[in-house]
């Protein structure tokens, strides 16, 4: 099997994507992936064949078309700055690899992950019976494919024989008429742009059945919003890595106020807590690692098997010999009325580069009346005195990456510049 064989299976004059407005059936999504295959460069051992393009369809048609070839393609952020001649793109490729991913995190270092079909594949069953995905699903999506998440929900609603409905442009106002007008059932969305829906849909939607959401922390509060407008939903916050796939997840039913609560593991995953660091075994991770795997991720369980995300590894810095984890810092904040997003870093005490000593510094997104005056006592009921973020810049926008995270590497280089 290959990716482009679910296209195949499903009858031709069935929806496929919906992207921009503009239908295209299986059938025809069939068709542009072979005619696109015909124009692909012919070459005789396995090599990665990167795609950069800004356009969502024309992302997914040059995936699919390498499919079966020798070609292995790499969907590459359209604002990376490496050169498509980039030694990077000449790694080797592991012999079961049929597609890789290209992933920066939040260290700003690009790295190339491998993955079989199967990896993938292989879960689908699984992943979409708890998302709520099938056939019938009319899945709202935006965003680029060079992000794991938006490409692996892609393949999984294909394999399911269900519509995507996809929008190239970030634009939430418009997003409330293009589910209404296609009929969707469901929306995968990050939180940071899924907790935009409230503020600007003007009505209802009892339509949306199942809404995914994941890469960041979401509450019963944000859920609890989010119902207001999709009166008949049920939310599905997952945990995951493009390393190992996903790892687990939280219902809407038993979200609580703990925004860093991430549940228990998906079926036929094992989690475990070593050393205050989270380790997963699964048979679905990429190529060329080892389980059990960890992310150096920073996490906790309770009684009840509830896993709880505190953050990466190195975002839990030291603070006057005490550990301060900056997602918690980060959660505080957005729980304020009025601060839409936030995003905690050490920086330097003055603005020179070369200052010694540094601050955990918070830059904050407003809305409204912006920051209230009583920040600090209303952070007070939720940190230490040593938690409390020294400086808080409200600037207008956060710089984000391929999947929609805040990209703190260029945070950093922007206030220093």
């Amino acid at each position: 099997m290959e990716y482009v064989d679910y296209l195949k299976k499903q009858p031709a004059d069935k929806d496929a994507i919906i992207v921009n407005g503009d239908c295209y059936t299986y059938g025809m999504l069939y068709a542009r992936v072979q005619e696109e295959r015909k124009h692909l460069p012919q070459v005789e051992k396995k090599h990665l064949y990167p795609i950069c393009e800004r356009k969502i369809l024309q992302q997914l048609i040059l995936f699919l078309a390498c499919a079966g070839t020798n070609l292995i393609p790499v969907i590459v952020p359209v604002d990376t700055k490496l050169e498509l001649t980039s030694p990077l793109f000449d790694t080797p490729v592991p012999e079961r690899a049929v597609m890789a991913v290209m992933t920066s995190g939040t260290t700003g270092i690009p790295k190339i992950l491998f993955r079989s079909f199967e990896s993938w594949a292989d879960f689908f069953p699984v992943q979409n019976e708890i998302f709520g995905v099938d056939g019938d699903s009319r899945l709202f999506v935006q965003g680029s494919l060079s992000f794991t998440g938006n490409l692996n929900l892609y393949m999984a609603q294909f394999a399911a024989g269900g519509t995507l409905i996809a929008e190239d442009a970030f634009l939430p106002r418009k997003w409330e008429q293009v589910m209404e007008r296609e009929r969707a059932n469901g929306i995968y969305l990050i939180p940071t742009k899924l907790l935009m829906l409230p503020r600007v849909f003007k009505g209802t939607n009892p339509n949306i059945k199942t809404i995914i959401s994941g890469s960041q922390s979401l509450g019963k509060k944000d859920a609890d919003e989010l119902k207001k407008i999709f009166t008949n939903t049920e939310i599905t916050l997952y945990y995951g890595a493009s390393e190992l796939n996903y790892i687990t997840y939280v219902k809407s039913r038993d979200m609580t106020e703990k925004r860093n609560l991430i549940g228990k593991p998906f079926p036929g995953v094992q989690v475990f807590i070593q050393d205050d660091e989270m380790y997963v075994d699964n048979a679905f991770h990429v190529e060329n690692i080892t389980v059990p795997y960890s992310l150096k991720d920073s996490g906790c369980m309770d009684e009840q098997g509830n896993f709880y995300f505190l953050g990466r590894t190195d975002d839990i810095v030291g603070v006057r010999g005490r550990k301060v984890s900056m997602m918690k810092i980060e959660n505080a904040l957005e729980e304020v009325e009025g601060i839409t997003e936030a995003a905690v870093i050490l920086l330097p005490k003055g603005k020179g580069i070369d200052e010694p000593a540094e601050i955990v510094s918070a830059f904050v997104t407003v809305e409204g009346a912006g920051i209230p005056k009583n920040l600090r006592q209303q952070l007070k009921q939720k940190l230490a005195d040593f938690e409390l973020p020294k400086r808080v810049i409200v600037v207008s926008k956060l710089p984000k990456n391929a999947s929609g995270k805040v990209d703190k590497v260029k945070l950093r280089q922007r206030w220093l510049e």
